[in-house]
């Protein structure tokens, strides 16, 4: 699709922080478990709650796979609509519960973000503008290859402490390894009468390495007919970074006063993660044999800084000029609720609803320097997740399956506008991008050394005892 495309989602990962979920339940109630999370996800969402946990043993998180479907309008002309769907591969979780010197430890591992994109869309058009520049326009084709990866590994420990069957404090430690590419190359292509050729060609990539620690504090108390929970997540603690970025641009074929040809390379740069403070306050409220889930959360903002440190680069006017590769994010409120319908002993089900709103005033976009007077083209976007699921228990496992919805609409700028000297191409649509998110759920929770499994066992050797 566009330049918009990959940054678009990529950054949905970072500034809008209910974009995933983890926890084979938690997953099923969108995350609205701070107050009442009842499976592996608690390391992430309340650790306090590892203190009154059952012993689930190993869990294999239950997001399994997605298909998302895009659509964007009015990009070239008023008719233009450019689908792309793709299934793939989704955020996952996996560890477990154990017992060790007398306390309840969990280790966990999850992908926090993973987006990998890589598209090329070409087209050939004509409109009064370019004839305007190139009166003897035969034909014209406009170019925009894209790619963007964001990977970021979170590996954990957590650990809690029950006070008394009322009150209880956790904490989880998690290391992060952090991984951002992203890369453009735009190309215009004018060929005219008499075999002369106007030639423009903007490429543009970046790399962001970080590594760090994220800490989150859970406190849980139950009250006689409510459980309240508490989590703080503290800000990033960076540990390492690095980063390198290119620019190049060539302007061939028109009068030679125009003519350009640039070539930025930057290595070893020094580059900054910022994530900040969250608080996440939640209930679970008993309904007979159901539940009511209730979640608010807060993260607060971040001021402008720079993700790299890019020295002015060189773009062909005698000028040297300023990368802006900064981001700054607004706080932000969210809030969800879940529904834990109790069928019969063996049967649950699940429903949910959450906002996810953008934190971004403005983003890190590698692409803005190919959008009119560096303007980003993207500042995020917001979310509204839903979800549906069953919760099958069987004598050894519980079998989770079900679904999520994820939906947005939006605008952004037209990356066909350029602004080069000799060659300005403008576009006055108004692009418009809708995203839907379908993610299938499909996870299992296998006591292997929990009190279940023990009792199994127990059962057998009774049964075998009896014959």
């Amino acid at each position: 699709m566009v330049i918009v495309y990959a940054s678009y989602f990529g950054y949905a990962q970072q500034g809008n922080y209910k974009f995933n979920n983890f926890g084979n339940r938690s997953i099923l109630l969108t995350g609205n478990v701070t107050g009442s999370v009842s499976d592996l996800g608690l390391t992430y969402y309340n650790p306090s709650f590892l203190a009154k946990a059952e012993n689930v043993g190993f869990s294999l998180n239950a997001k399994a796979y997605q298909l998302v479907d895009v659509k964007l309008e009015n990009v070239l002309n008023e008719n233009s609509k450019l689908t792309n769907s793709r299934f793939n591969g989704a955020s996952t979780m996996a560890g477990g519960i154990f017992n060790l010197l007398g306390t309840r430890f969990a280790y966990s591992y999850l992908t926090k973000s993973n987006f990998n994109f890589n598209v090329n869309y070409g087209s050939y058009y004509l409109n009064d503008n370019i004839l305007a520049l190139f009166p003897n326009a035969e034909k014209h084709y406009a170019n925009i290859g894209l790619n963007s990866r964001i990977k970021d590994d979170w590996t954990g420990l957590t650990w809690a402490y029950a006070f008394n069957d009322k009150f209880s404090l956790g904490i989880s430690g998690f290391a992060s390894i952090y991984n951002y590419n992203g890369g453009s190359d735009l190309s215009h292509t004018i060929e005219s009468t008499g075999n002369e050729v106007a030639f423009y060609q903007n490429i543009i990539s970046f790399r962001q390495k970080s590594y760090g620690l994220f800490l989150k504090i859970g406190a849980s108390y139950v009250l006689k007919n409510i459980e309240l929970g508490l989590n703080i997540n503290l800000p990033y603690i960076e540990v390492y970074s690095d980063g390198n970025y290119s620019f190049s641009e060539v302007v061939a074929g028109l009068d030679p006063s125009y003519n350009n040809f640039v070539d930025n390379y930057f290595d070893d740069l020094s580059g900054k993660r910022r994530e900040p403070l969250g608080i996440s306050l939640g209930a679970g409220i008993p309904i007979k044999k159901s539940k009511l889930h209730l979640n608010v959360d807060y993260y607060s903002g971040l001021s402008e800084y720079k993700r790299l440190d890019i020295p002015d680069i060189d773009t062909g006017d005698g000028n040297l000029t300023p990368v802006n590769f900064n981001e700054e994010r607004r706080a932000v409120f969210n809030f969800g609720a879940g529904i834990e319908f109790y069928l019969s002993e063996q049967f649950k089900a699940y429903g949910g609803f959450s906002t996810d709103y953008s934190a971004f005033r403005s983003s890190a976009n590698v692409f803005n320097l190919s959008s009119t007077d560096n303007k980003d083209i993207n500042i995020g976007t917001n979310f509204f997740h839903m979800s549906l699921g069953i919760d099958w228990k069987l004598s050894w496992s519980s079998i989770i399956v079900g679904a999520t919805y994820t939906s947005s609409s939006d605008s952004f700028a037209n990356p066909y506008t350029l602004d080069v000297d000799g060659l300005e191409i403008e576009n006055t649509l108004n692009p418009q991008i809708k995203y839907t998110r379908w993610q299938f759920v499909v996870g299992i929770d296998v006591p292997i050394l929990g009190k279940k499994v023990s009792d199994l066992f127990s059962k057998d050797d009774n049964e075998e005892k009896n014959k």
